[in-house]
């Protein structure tokens, strides 16, 4: 909860220094307001029903987080620093990655290009299941470490990108070639940074949210941070690591990625899982040492 309402805060205040207009945030309120209200209501009619109490603040979590995620990175997108694509294709072809050749004779595959497609469009859907799975099995613990992780990935990942703008392969590498398969939707998503960038587009809604970060990948920091998650139970944990797998690999063809955005994903993630046992033990303390500090002043007050 408190690292959700920091990534408001935060989507909240860059868009006001930025002068970009988010409606999208301003119901965000009477959601975490409708939210509270149940869960103090689940908390007070069900108080031995963990379960359903940490399903409906996980709901709140990944709303909040989400619409604020989302919104925090068209605002990052905004700050117009200088692009460095031609940084990122510098990079690739050192690692020995020619984009444009192999995503050229990618096309002419169109069943792998599907199936890397499907893994591809996967991620919102993993989020999802593993917040579910781990409200099912009652590992709490494991839920709070879960979104503190995605959090610190997805804000990390945004840093990254206001300091390290690009806007794709599939824009600065082949702007006019033509595809019978591969996903060229990085088209738009550059078009759209791009007017972030000169201010041609000051509003952010609802319709007009898409992922639009380049570098570095949060499909392949998510292909990570779910398997991790989910280590616990090797019958869910081996089918999600195979598509993860997959998706790891459709983060170029299918995303607008440059090598080194999912190299870059990989390291965001496995950083953001350090800092969230950290977060997480930070926070235990934190709250250790109130309780202790109110039972102390309890006793104090009341021999």
């Amino acid at each position: 909860m408190i690292v959700t309402i920091a990534v408001y805060t935060l989507a909240v205040g860059g868009s006001a220094f930025l002068n970009v207009s988010a409606p999208l945030l301003d119901g965000v309120p009477l959601w975490a307001g409708a939210a509270l209200l149940l869960g103090f209501y689940t908390r007070t009619v069900f108080p031995r029903a963990v379960r359903l109490q940490c399903f409906v603040e996980a709901v709140f979590v990944s709303v909040v987080l989400g619409v604020s995620l989302a919104c925090l990175s068209y605002v990052g997108a905004a700050a117009d620093l200088p692009l460095r694509d031609a940084d990122m294709i510098w990079i690739d072809r050192h690692l020995g990655f020619d984009w444009l050749a192999v995503m050229s004779s990618l096309d002419h595959s169109s069943r792998l290009l599907g199936v890397l497609n499907g893994a591809y469009a996967t991620f919102t859907v993993q989020l999802v299941g593993a917040a579910f799975a781990l409200v099912i099995a009652g590992k709490m613990r494991e839920l709070e470490r879960f979104f503190i992780i995605f959090a610190c990935a997805s804000v990390s990942a945004e840093a990254l990108s206001v300091l390290v703008p690009t806007l794709g392969p599939i824009w600065a590498l082949a702007d006019h070639a033509r595809f019978a398969n591969l996903p060229t939707l990085g088209r738009t998503t550059a078009e759209i940074v791009l007017a972030l960038r000169d201010k041609t587009l000051g509003t952010i809604d609802f319709e007009a949210v898409n992922g639009i970060i380049s570098f570095p990948s949060m499909h392949a920091a998510v292909a990570i941070i779910v398997p991790y998650t989910l280590r616990w139970n090797r019958w869910i944990f081996w089918p999600i690591a195979a598509l993860d797998a997959a998706m790891l690999a459709s983060a170029v063809p299918s995303g607008n990625h440059y090598l080194v955005d999912v190299i870059a994903g990989v390291a965001v993630a496995v950083l953001a899982i350090a800092c969230g046992r950290a977060i997480q033990t930070s926070l235990d303390r934190l709250f250790s040492g109130r309780r202790k500090f109110h039972y102390a002043t309890q006793r104090a007050y009341n021999p």
